[in-house]
């Protein structure tokens, strides 16, 4: 059937991971808090190689940056962890196919987010002594960053969260159903150098960002807090739900489910079933179904 391997294999991966939450929700933020430092390592290599690039030619500065940000998501895949952005996919995967009740699903959402927002935070905070962004260019190349995600359009953001968790979320199907780990890498790399690029908006990315940006010296009426919590971080969230919960999680299962249906329908018209009348053209006769045919070469 069309996708239902891969599909079956997320909705399986959904079941375990709410069984795991069930069984130590303290375990379950441990591994959210650890997507906050992987996306965090990610944000840390792409800003260092982005910022004196961009200092040059800002389109090459995002193309450095998007280059290097892959790393953030091979880590939650590879090494594993419980990634807000990707759970779109995951936990949504398995309510729609009936492993995970809606309930489950609910509370896997608001966990990691949860512990995604602490993770990215505490590493924000550790970062400040190494004073990796205590100078120019990467302290003037960090405050325009987000002085950007704190003003921008809040439609502006909510669209790019739309197309950021679109494609994150097309790398982790991708991963599912790639047979290798060169191949995988090479997705969730081709995907995130996309959006990173691209300049789309990746809310657990964005809450290392702008933590980091309140924390250096800064002015408080362009970058705070408020800003970061109440305009970025609403707008980008509810994009990504939208990106990867719509255009790949539900796309794909129901491209799945439509397809299952017809094999269903046809498996009746073959054994003669009662659904054989729903299908077109079964229990034509072989001179019928070749008039057919004629007809729509003719018409073409």
């Amino acid at each position: 059937m069309l996708y239902t391997g891969a599909v079956d294999a997320i909705a399986a991966v959904s079941l375990k991971k709410a069984t795991c939450m069930k069984h130590s929700l303290i375990g379950f933020l441990t591994l959210s808090v650890m997507a906050g430092f992987y996306i965090g390592f990610g944000v840390l290599i792409a800003f260092i190689v982005a910022a004196p690039i961009g200092a040059i030619n800002p389109g090459l500065g995002k193309i450095a940056a998007g280059i290097f940000f892959g790393l953030a998501l091979a880590l939650v895949v590879f090494a594993g962890a419980e990634l807000f952005t990707g759970y779109n996919l995951l936990i949504f995967k398995g309510c729609f196919r009936g492993t995970v009740t809606f309930g489950d699903s609910m509370l896997g959402w608001f966990w990691t987010y949860i512990g995604n927002l602490a993770g990215s935070m505490l590493f924000a905070l550790m970062l400040i002594p190494t004073g990796v962004f205590a100078k120019d260019p990467w302290l003037s190349f960090l405050l325009k960053v987000a002085t950007y995600k704190m003003n921008a359009p809040w439609w502006e953001l909510f669209f790019r969260g739309i197309f950021c968790n679109w494609l994150v979320c097309l790398a982790v199907w991708s991963s599912f159903r790639c047979t290798s780990d060169s191949g995988k890498l090479i997705m969730i790399w081709w995907c995130l150098f996309c959006f990173v690029t691209t300049g789309m908006e990746h809310c657990v990315a964005n809450m290392s960002i702008m933590t980091l940006a309140c924390l250096l010296p800064h002015d408080p009426a362009v970058i705070n807090f408020g800003k970061m919590f109440g305009w970025n971080l609403v707008s980008v969230t509810l994009g990504n739900i939208v990106g990867g919960g719509f255009f790949v999680t539900f796309l794909y299962w129901f491209a799945t489910y439509m397809d299952e249906r017809g094999a269903k329908r046809m498996s009746a018209a073959i054994q003669g079933g009662s659904g054989a009348g729903e299908l077109p053209g079964a229990g034509q006769t072989f001179e019928e179904i070749k008039d057919v045919k004629v007809k729509m070469k003719m018409k073409a």
